[in-house]
């Protein structure tokens, strides 16, 4: 039986029925909202950023300059299925709310510039990689903290300017939405479905023209380079005396990791990226990717790797098409289990040039407390099948209890 699938409040076909715990699984592993109505045979799935609410207040511009402010930042934020409302006196903030301060100020000369007031529940959230993005426009001076005057997280932005005009206000609404979303989705890692891009790009068919190049006319005896003899000998000794370069197949492959204990859980967390580079001299060809965990049930898996079934749907798409990783076979968690084995490959085919870096971020493996003098550990594997080369990361994961 089939049942429709729903991102985001559109309908994007139909999935199968044997399909409900991997999406349930990439849900839960994602912090999406997942609802399954078996009555009406269908599956809602909705971003992380739904039903959040942002209180914005501007302080500072002319009455014109706010209203235009506000309602654009209302326009960006709406599909992400984000609320944005006014301050009031009586208005209470929720937990999961954001207060967030707009404040203009007008100075004498010299570039626009910005400042960041952030409360305890921000202060450890890097903005500085979304507002390099305006670096041409507004110089960031840097954080200040503010006061938890509120229980939800509380943003001031500090913008001063000699001069308002429309280019810049119209980089600051990017620049703010940018920040709205930051403030709420912090240090996880956003997939298309957290952005809502899936609803907010639409892919359109485009037919490129490909450079004609003009067929090279035959070269008549006037065109014919002539050499004399001793010229002939010579690059005939210099095509037999050069080196032949043998193609050598090589990479190197490891874990960058850290360990998180958690004692409240009795768990650990471990935060890692496979790290693949090409250190050969010939391209290599869709790696397969092997982690072997032990024991397999006391060991979790997480992440931005999709299941297969999914992979079209969820997958990040690039120029080239979707990228990312999936789990290989359709049974993929049943082997994991009996095995230990996660094999994983990329969505579509990939080519890994000398000298290039590629691998998969993001990974995250819970283990659970084991008894004393029992040892967990994680290998990594990588496979050409091409090239046929198979290779062992340099590190393994390990922790002895």
């Amino acid at each position: 039986m089939d049942l429709k699938l729903i991102l985001n409040g559109e309908e994007w076909g139909e999935v199968s029925h044997e399909s409900i715990p991997s999406l349930q699984f990439l849900c839960a592993e994602n912090d999406l909202q997942f609802y399954l109505y078996e009555n009406n045979h269908s599956i809602e799935i909705w971003s992380y950023l739904k039903g959040k609410k942002v209180w914005l207040v501007v302080k500072g511009a002319e009455l014109e300059a706010v209203t235009n402010l506000k309602k654009r930042l209302k326009s960006f934020l709406d599909p992400y299925g984000i609320q944005v409302g006014s301050r009031e006196q009586d208005t209470v903030f929720s937990d999961d709310d954001l207060y967030m301060e707009v404040s203009f100020a007008s100075i004498e000369s010299g570039k626009p510039s910005l400042y960041l007031g952030l409360n305890s529940r921000l202060n450890s959230i890097d903005f500085s990689k979304v507002i390099h993005l305006y670096r041409e426009y507004v110089e960031f001076k840097g954080y200040k903290l503010i006061s938890n005057n509120h229980r939800c997280s509380h943003l001031k932005c500090i913008v001063e300017y000699e001069i308002q005009n429309e280019e810049l206000m119209a980089q600051l609404e990017y620049l703010l939405t940018n920040c709205v979303l930051k403030s709420f989705i912090q240090s996880r890692k956003a997939n298309v479905l957290d952005l809502n891009l899936l609803n907010l790009l639409s892919f359109k068919s485009a037919r490129i023209a490909s450079k004609v190049q003009k067929p090279k006319s035959k070269k008549t005896d006037k065109d014919i380079d002539i050499i004399s003899e001793d010229e002939y000998e010579q690059a005939k000794i210099r095509k037999r005396n050069k080196k032949i370069i043998s193609r050598e197949s090589k990479a190197e492959v490891y874990f960058d990791y850290n360990l998180i204990p958690n004692r409240k859980t009795e768990k650990y967390t471990i935060k890692a990226d496979f790290i693949i580079k090409n250190t050969g001299n010939v391209v290599l060809n869709n790696p397969k990717i092997c982690f072997r965990v032990d024991p397999p049930e006391k060991i979790e898996i997480g992440g931005q790797i999709l299941p297969p079934e999914m992979s079209e749907i969820f997958s990040v798409q690039g120029e080239m098409g979707a990228e990312g990783w999936k789990y290989s076979g359709k049974d993929w968690l049943e082997k994991a289990y009996s095995t230990g084995e996660y094999w994983i490959e990329p969505i579509q085919g990939m080519e890994l040039h000398p000298g290039e870096t590629t691998g998969i971020e993001g990974i995250q493996f819970t283990v659970d407390n084991l008894s004393e003098q029992e040892t967990s550990t994680i290998l990594g594997f990588v496979y050409f099948e091409e090239e046929n080369l198979q290779l062992s990361s340099n590190n393994k994961i390990m922790i002895t209890f």
